[in-house]
């Protein structure tokens, strides 16, 4: 129908930006926010930390490496 998923990444990242612009007005410690996805990815210490785990998990179960998409599927600009 034209619109976006709202499972797209876009469509989550504009809703977490809008979350995080509350919360940046609230609460100490929430500085600039990122307007690319994939930096905002990377800023994001506890989701690093659980993914490094996660690939860790799956090598000492013998499942082998991740596989890692493109990076530019991820390098698009928050537009709200």
């Amino acid at each position: 129908c034209g619109s976006p998923s709202r499972l797209c990444k876009h469509h989550f990242f504009t809703r977490w930006a809008k979350l995080h612009g509350k919360l940046s007005t609230r609460a100490p410690g929430h500085g600039d926010m990122p307007s690319v996805y994939s930096e905002a990815k990377l800023v994001a210490q506890t989701y690093q930390a659980v993914k490094q785990q996660l690939f860790k998990a799956f090598q000492k179960a013998g499942l082998g490496t991740w596989v890692k998409k493109p990076p530019e599927q991820d390098q698009f600009l928050l537009t709200v």
